[in-house]
């Protein structure tokens, strides 16, 4: 820095020497050449008056200083020269252009080179009236005596030359000595800054420049402690959230490296530092493929897995941040316990309505038979008859607890038959035969679809769904039941005009025993399990189950299946 701004002012210190020497040679030719022409035209004048009486009056002058004077006649024969003692000899002088000019009465300067002395010259003549005829007298003076001065002023160059570079270098030095102490000492501050020294710098110099060089430093100080002290409150925060949550979180850049994980995510998968790779921290290898598809494609999947002995739920998804900085995201649930108290709660559920299948069995036979025996007009007949109907709805009850129970484990019939659904509908539908007739229902169906299933669960899921249509209708309703296939898939829509559901209870109506309307459930004889049947099963062949429904105006539940289920 300081070698280049002594170098800058060196050669601007150079040029600026020879362009003020240039120009003073150029000024002062110009006033010697005006001088000289002054002094030509008044020596010719002068020596014009010498010869007006006589030529004779010219050899008396014994000191022409630097001027050659010369008479010429009128027919350029010269008369005198003061450079030459025999005048007689020289060259006719009628076609000089000077001696022209002073003949036409139009007399100038003329600068040319003479022939008699080998330089260049500067001419004027003036014509005057002699004894014999007119007669021309010429001045000429040497146009070398305009650079008479030039060693002189040289050697004045020269010193002030020298003069100008040892200043600019003493100068220069000096200057660059202060900005390059400036410069470090800024630097300096701007590493402080940047290494965490927020500290307000002062300002020791009245220097205008320095003081806002200062003032903006810092201003950029106290801005980068404000924004560290935020940025180190969110990373609090951030991390306080991440090492607190109870799922895993592991985030890897596009090449799979780990650039966060939490605690839960270590001990789910293992002991592994930060900067690691995924296949480090993950020692299942169909595992890390699917996760590494998923993040490569940048689409977002939830899917089960068991890892380790442990049951986990994973949720990957990519995390779009721009300029090709994308994160993947990758979620562990750990639902070990869940289901191991799902299935304790599944066990208990099917043990317990087992249990009470037997007893059951025999309080509704027993009851059947008192029931039988009993006369008509006995007082204990209805209590009998109460008695059998309690234990038929709690039989149903218990039959449903096993069948859900099957459904959950898996252990129900897994058939890959053809079934046609409009078939199975005309079953359910003659089970309801009674109601609809006496609730004046109209029952339309249309359209058929065939799929692969159990013929059992599909009667169980279907007379469900028919049922609540055909219990929770109004007198004088309809039910519509559409069957097709679309797209691959056999489509179940069964719509009414009954009393409907309101939206708050709709997330609901699918939970075992959940009753939106207890009074009216109990009237059908609903045992509180349909939807819940209905749910497994459709679940069971990987379709959709959607209830849409309005108060006072009716429900549409749509049942999707596989037309080909997978196993």
């Amino acid at each position: 820095m300081r070698k280049k701004i002594i170098l800058q002012s060196f050669v601007i210190s150079l040029v600026t020497a020879f362009v003020v020497f240039f120009s003073g040679i150029a000024i002062h030719y110009s006033i010697q050449e005006k001088k000289i022409k002054q002094d030509i035209v008044s020596d010719a004048v002068l020596f014009a008056d010498l010869v007006t009486d006589d030529i004779s009056s010219l050899e008396s002058v014994s000191d022409f200083g630097n001027a050659r004077v010369t008479v010429v006649d009128e027919s350029g024969k010269v008369l005198f020269d003061s450079g030459k003692s025999d005048s007689a000899a020289m060259d006719d002088h009628s076609g000089r252009e000077e001696v022209i000019a002073a003949l036409e009465g139009k007399p100038k300067v003329v600068k040319r080179r003479s022939d008699t002395l080998g330089k260049d010259m500067y001419y004027y003549a003036v014509a005057v009236d002699g004894e014999n005829g007119r007669i021309v007298i010429r001045v000429a003076e040497s146009a070398a005596e305009i650079w008479s001065f030039g060693g002189v002023a040289l050697v004045y160059v020269a010193v002030a030359l020298l003069v100008a570079f040892v200043l600019s270098y003493v100068l220069a030095k000096n200057l660059s000595g202060k900005v390059e102490e400036r410069l470090v000492q800024l630097r300096d501050d701007l590493r402080s800054a940047n290494s965490g020294d927020y500290s307000v710098r002062s300002c020791e110099t009245s220097d205008a420049l320095d003081f806002s060089i200062i003032s903006e430093l810092n201003e950029l100080a106290t801005a980068l402690k404000e924004n560290y002290e935020t940025l180190r409150r969110e990373k609090a925060k951030l991390d306080c959230v991440v090492y607190n949550m109870t799922q895993g979180l592991i985030v890897v850049d596009k090449e799979l490296n780990v650039v966060l994980r939490n605690g839960v995510a270590q001990e789910l998968t293992g002991k592994a530092k930060t900067g690691a790779n995924l296949i480090n921290m993950i020692d299942d290898a169909a595992l890390f493929d699917r996760l590494g598809k998923i993040l490569g494609e940048g689409y977002n999947e939830t899917f089960a897995y068991e890892y380790g002995g442990r049951d986990l739920v994973i949720n990957a998804f990519t995390l779009r941040l721009g300029a090709g900085d994308d994160m993947g995201v990758i979620l562990i649930s750990d639902v070990t316990k869940e289901k191991e108290l799902s299935r304790q709660k599944s066990e208990f559920f099917a043990n317990a309505s087992h249990e009470l299948k037997t007893p059951l069995t025999s309080v509704r036979g027993l009851s059947e038979v008192l029931l039988a025996k009993s006369d008509e007009n006995s007082p204990d007949r209805k209590y009998l008859r109460r008695i059998y109907t309690e234990s038929i709805r709690l039989h149903n009850i218990v039959t449903d607890m096993l069948y859900i129970s099957r459904l959950e484990s898996r252990e129900v019939a897994r058939k890959r038959d053809d079934v046609r659904l409009s078939a199975v509908i005309d079953d359910c539908l003659q089970a309801y035969k009674e109601e609809t007739t006496r609730k004046r229902i109209n029952v339309t169906v249309e359209g058929d679809a065939c799929m692969q299933g159990d013929e059992h669960n599909l009667y169980e899921c279907l007379n469900n769904v028919i049922g609540n249509a055909v219990h929770y209708n109004k007198a004088d309703g309809f039910i519509r039941i559409e069957v097709s296939e679309q797209d691959g898939n056999a489509v179940v829509r069964v719509k009414d005009g009954g009393i409907g559901i309101s939206k708050e209870h709709l997330p609901y109506v699918c939970e075992r025993f959940y009753r939106v309307d207890k009074s009216r459930s109990k009237q059908t004889g609903g045992t509180g399990l349909g939807l819940s049947i209905v749910k497994h099963v459709v679940a069971l062949y990987g379709g959709e189950l959607n209830i849409e429904s309005e108060e006072n105006v009716g429900t549409t539940v749509t049942l999707t299946f596989p037309a080909r289920s997978a196993n």
